[in-house]
């Protein structure tokens, strides 16, 4: 815990070294693009029609390394002969200071969102909303260094299947720790800070909290962005003119299990884990990559105590973990591999394998642009039960795919965006022997302002269960019943959207 601590420290001493002596250094892109599906993907059709090897499996990636940088208007400030009102209302970041010699943006974060439901008559509840009020603010500074941090309040009531899941997990759904807000709401916040340094064109290391996720489909069976921010320490490594990249990712995790505390006056701490991942990926061309990896958790913190963790941890070398762990592993280790494959330049093939134990996972998928402004994407997930026994979780919610279940699942979705204009359509099945879960989510919005991606939205998502066999209580998810809850609502709102939500399982 000591060396988050040190390395949090030290992001706050450089953010206010930056604030005090940035008009002193020259300017670089050395910021993440951000975790948002439905945002990036004129960028992910720009980099499939790419001649240059672009590695962007690893996810959130660098703007410099998607060599595509006029696809990501979050980052890039937007000038126009537009009055400065008309500008910042739908053109350009909120606040803007541009020397030349260094960049700063601040946008605000909302998401006013107000709906209803009509399986919610056993609740007399018909308004539901969220009510989301934060900012994010990015300084490029430096020719090495770029800095972002973001933080987000929300207060929301929300549809009965994820009143139930949040009221037995204590968490909101990728969001952070719930309290109770008024009679039947929830109140949850989260913030994140890196630190992104760039020493020369070959190496990056950042530092901070946030999430990550490897893959190119809707779900990853390796590491998904679908829990809490963690604190993390990130090392990326090109070779071979770029075709090499080498990635280690470092990060701490908890369960929201409290250790028996000796105190009368404090609370007890939280179960702790940390957790060593490795990512090797080759890119003979810009056509396909293959890529090879290995996380490991080591638990540090129980009611036995702090639990030393080996030096290993720390050698960033593939697969050492594996074996060095190998008579101890209790389902702690999972290797994998990600491919992708590139038919021509607006067909992409992608796939993963996941060992854990005892359980196989595999993914297959496809993407096709067949217009420049349309994406429709299927994917197929298999997942095996993990006993009980999956230790890739926090903050109560799965490091990989939402569901720890033998289940199946497809994917299918279809994206329209002509300028402002946006559709996006979602639909997945997860099915079971016990039970089967439909979610359908069709959403038409109005980009007010590209620059942060602030939307007006209006849509609806539908829910809808089958059971075919008594649902064992707790067996599939927690509280087991919560499963077979339908949900029929439809919202409207305005929203800053910069991360990826989900509540379709």
């Amino acid at each position: 815990m000591t060396w988050f601590k040190a390395i949090n420290r030290t992001a706050q001493q450089i953010i206010l070294g930056a604030f005090l002596f940035m008009p002193f250094f020259g300017f670089t892109q050395n910021l993440n693009i951000p975790l948002n599906q439905s945002f990036n993907v004129q960028l992910e059709r720009s980099m499939l029609a790419s001649e240059e090897v672009i590695h962007s499996s690893f996810k959130p990636i660098l703007l410099r390394d998607s060599k595509h940088e006029d696809q990501v208007p979050s980052l890039n400030i937007r000038h126009s002969k537009r009055s400065w009102v008309a500008k910042r209302l739908f053109h350009d970041h909120f606040i803007t200071l541009d020397s030349g010699s260094f960049k700063l943006t601040i946008d605000p974060i909302v998401n006013f969102e107000f709906g209803a439901d009509n399986e919610f008559d056993a609740r007399a509840e018909p308004s539901l909303y969220k009510n989301t009020r934060g900012f994010v603010a990015r300084l490029q500074f430096g020719e090495k260094v770029g800095i972002e941090s973001t933080f987000r309040e929300n207060q929301a009531v929300l549809p009965f299947y994820l009143h139930e899941r949040i009221r037995l997990s204590g968490v909101a759904y990728g969001q952070g720790r719930t309290k109770t807000f008024k009679d039947i709401g929830f109140d949850f916040a989260m913030a994140s800070t890196y630190i992104s340094v760039s020493p020369n064109e070959r190496i990056n290391i950042q530092a901070g909290t946030g999430k990550h996720f490897i893959g190119n489909g809707h779900r990853s069976l390796l590491l998904s962005d679908l829990s809490f921010n963690s604190p993390f320490l990130r090392i990326n490594t090109n070779w071979l003119g770029g075709k090499l990249q080498y990635q280690n990712l470092y990060t701490l995790h908890q369960d929201l299990n409290r250790i028996v505390s000796t105190s009368t006056i404090s609370e007890g701490l939280f179960e702790r884990k940390q957790m060593a991942t490795h990512y090797l990926e080759y890119a003979p061309n810009n056509k396909f990559s293959i890529a090879l990896f290995e996380s490991t958790v080591f638990p540090s913190l129980d009611t036995s105590g702090n639990i030393s963790v080996g030096f290993n941890y720390w050698l960033p070398i593939l697969f050492l973990n594996t074996i060095a762990e190998a008579e101890s592993s209790k389902g702690n280790n999972k290797l994998g591999l990600n491919l992708n494959y590139n038919l021509i330049n607006t067909i992409q093939f992608y796939g993963q394998l996941a060992l854990q134990s005892e359980a196989i996972n595999y993914q297959v998928g496809v993407k096709v642009f067949p217009y420049k402004s349309l994406l429709l994407q299927a994917e197929f997930n298999k997942i095996s039960d993990q006993n009980g026994a999956d230790l890739f979780t926090h903050y109560n919610e799965s490091l990989a795919h939402p569901v720890s279940y033998e289940a199946s699942e497809v994917v299918w979705i279809a994206q329209f965006q002509k300028n402002r204009w946006l559709t996006r359509t979602t639909a997945n099945f997860i099915l079971n022997d016990n039970v089967d879960v439909a979610f359908f989510d069709i959403r038409q919005s109005f980009i007010v302002n590209p620059s942060y991606n602030f939307t007006l939205h209006v849509g609806a998502n539908i829910r809808q269960t089958e059971e075919f066999e008594p649902l064992p209580l707790g067996d599939i998810y927690q509280g087991g019943s919560s499963m077979l809850l339908n949900s029929n609502f439809i919202y409207i709102g305005l929203s800053t959207n910069l991360q990826n939500i989900y509540t379709n399982y």
